[in-house]
C-alpha cells in the first residue's frame, strides 16, 4: 500500500501558511533559553525536559541541570540516582534515566557527541521520531519535520479538520504534512514557529480564532471557534 500521503495542498495555501506563520513568529516568538544555543546536547536536554512539562517549569531546571552536567561526558559519568535527584520535581521520572542512558551511549558509540543522522539518533534508546527531528532541526539546522502535540493540533485544524489526530493513520498524514510544509532552508524557524503558534494561539481548549492569522485558510474555522458569548459548559473532547 506504500507510505502515508499528505493531502493535496494548494501551492497558494502552502505559501500563505508559510509566510503568515513566519511573519507571526518574528513578532511573537518566545524568548527561551534553549533557543540561544545550537549545542546538540543542550537541545537534547531541553527537548527531553519539555516532554509533558510546561515551559515555565522547565526553564529553571534546565539551567540547573546544565550547570551540574554541562557536557555529555559529565552526565554519562554521573550516578543515575543523582541525576534523578537533580531532575526533581519535574516528574515523569523515567526521563532522566533515559537521558542518562543516551549520554552513556553517546560516549560509547560517538565519542561524546550527539549524532545528526536520523537513523543514528533513532537507534539510541530513548530517542523517538519527534526528538530526533527536533535535534536535527534545532541543533544542526536541517529541514527535519517535527510533530508534537502543538504542531499536530495546528496542522490538523488548518489542513485536515477531520479524523482523530491520535489515530496512527491520521498521525502519519500529519508527519507527512509537517515535512512537506517546511520552506527549504528554514526548518529551524518554521518548526519553532509551529510550536509557539500551537502553544499560544491555536491552543487546545480556548484557541484565539478571531485574532488568528490563519483563520481565512483554516479548515476548522469557524467550527473550531469558541463561543465567547456564554461560559463554556462541560464538553466532550476538547
Amino acid at each position: 500500500m506504500g507510505g502515508p500521503r499528505a493531502p493535496r495542498i494548494d501551492p497558494g495555501k502552502r505559501r500563505t501558511f508559510q509566510r503568515r506563520l513566519l511573519a507571526w513568529y518574528r513578532v511573537h516568538g518566545r524568548d527561551l533559553p534553549w533557543r540561544n544555543t545550537t549545542d546538540p546536547y543542550e537541545i537534547l536536554v531541553s527537548e527531553v525536559m519539555l516532554q509533558q512539562t510546561q515551559v515555565e517549569r522547565v526553564i529553571p531546571k534546565y539551567h540547573e541541570f546544565l550547570e551540574k552536567y554541562p557536557t555529555v561526558e559529565h552526565l554519562a559519568d554521573a550516578d543515575v540516582a543523582d541525576v534523578r535527584k537533580t531532575w526533581y520535581p519535574l516528574g515523569y521520572n523515567i526521563r532522566p534515566v533515559r537521558l542518562h542512558g543516551i549520554a552513556r551511549e553517546s560516549v560509547a558509540r560517538y565519542g561524546g557527541t550527539i549524532p545528526q543522522d536520523e537513523e543514528d539518533l533513532l537507534s539510541m534508546k530513548g530517542i523517538g521520531r519527534y526528538t530526533a527531528g527536533a535535534v536535527r532541526s534545532f541543533a544542526f539546522g536541517l529541514d527535519a519535520p517535527i510533530l508534537d502535540t502543538n504542531v499536530a493540533r495546528v496542522l490538523h485544524r488548518v489542513f485536515l479538520a477531520k479524523g482523530d489526530p491520535k489515530r496512527s493513520t491520521v498521525r502519519n498524514t500529519l508527519w507527512t504534512l509537517s515535512a512537506a510544509l517546511i520552506p527549504p532552508g528554514k526548518g529551524y524557524d518554521f518548526n519553532q514557529a509551529l510550536m509557539d503558534f500551537g502553544a499560544t494561539v491555536c491552543s487546545a481548549k480556548r484557541p484565539a480564532c478571531p485574532a488568528c492569522t490563519m483563520r481565512t485558510i483554516c479548515k476548522a474555522y469557524p467550527a473550531q471557534r469558541p463561543d465567547v458569548s456564554k461560559k463554556p459548559k462541560a464538553r466532550a473532547g476538547r
